[in-house]
């Protein structure tokens, strides 16, 4: 496993445990870009919400124009006012990384219980934060916004953000090729902070909140159910940006987390590896796995 890490590209975070007991740690309290990894935060936010009963996951969520992200997702292409509940939306942010869903409960939710349940996992900074099409704005829109925000302080960097939400997305898809991770734009998270928010939401005892994490189980992942019946995973990129995290569950309930977060300058390093990271992280799984269950 160590020299399969040591032959990718850029800085490399990664953290695997099982149960209380850490099998593999590199960087794993180091503050990375996620890429959409973010979204279990707003997933967390979600649960502790509808837990409080100031949400509910048959609550109605409306798409209007400045709502749209970019892809990944398909409710950007939908037409303004179409619904979707609050479930189908976390759904969707999690199992196909829809954008525009993820935004539509962030707007919902609001900024700030993002941040708090962010927080409440052991998160530091990331505030104000950011909307998906935020990030393709400061990212790859208007360069006075960039610049603006760069210079801004936390009050003036939310009104920045108002004036972004309140407009449609002017950014392409096809701008969006260089990092800016670099530059301070994305969300940033330690592998320990990953796994403490997977931990935190396999922990709620909501089975609406496993099964949304379970709809996909990450790509390179077939291994041998039996070692753990139950699997989650959020995974994220950006140019320049590669992210993986899964958390399962063996079949005598002991917990396996394997997270691997890799950060680099050239966007082609990155994505020329991401078959090796998810063959890890599968790897990484099956091992921990049994090694549990042979103790």
């Amino acid at each position: 496993m160590a020299d399969r890490l040591n032959q990718l590209p850029g800085e490399v975070g990664v953290l695997i445990t099982r149960g209380d007991e850490e099998l593999v740690e590199r960087r794993a309290e180091d503050a990375a870009p996620l890429g959409s990894v973010f979204k279990l935060f707003v997933l967390l936010a979600t649960a502790e919400a509808v837990r409080s009963s100031e949400l509910a996951w048959d609550e109605t969520l409306v798409l209007t124009d400045p709502d749209r992200s970019l892809p990944s997702g398909r409710l950007q292409d939908e037409p303004s006012g179409t619904e979707v509940s609050v479930l189908e939306a976390a759904q969707e942010m999690i199992a196909i990384s829809d954008n525009t869903a993820t935004d539509l409960l962030i707007r919902r939710l609001g900024r700030e219980r993002v941040e708090a349940a962010f927080a409440s996992v052991g998160g530091e900074g990331n505030a104000p934060w950011l909307t998906t099409k935020d990030f393709f704005t400061l990212g790859w829109g208007d360069s006075a916004q960039s610049t603006r925000w760069r210079d801004a302080d936390e009050a003036e960097r939310r009104r920045l953000l108002e004036d972004i939400d309140a407009a449609p997305l002017s950014v392409d898809a096809a701008d969006v090729s260089s990092p800016v991770w670099n530059n301070g734009v994305d969300w940033f998270a330690s592998p320990a902070t990953v796994a403490a928010v997977h931990e935190v939401l396999l922990s709620t005892g909501d089975d609406t909140v496993r099964a949304i994490l379970s709809k996909n189980p990450g790509v390179g992942a077939d291994l041998d159910r039996a070692l753990l019946p139950y699997l989650g995973f959020k995974g994220g990129s950006a140019p320049g940006v590669l992210a993986a995290s899964w958390a399962g569950e063996t079949a005598k309930g002991e917990r396996v987390t394997v997270v691997i977060q890799l950060r680099d300058e050239d966007p082609a390093a990155v994505a020329g590896v991401q078959r090796e990271v998810f063959g890890l992280g599968a790897d990484a799984l099956r091992l921990a796995a049994e090694e549990g269950g042979h103790r």
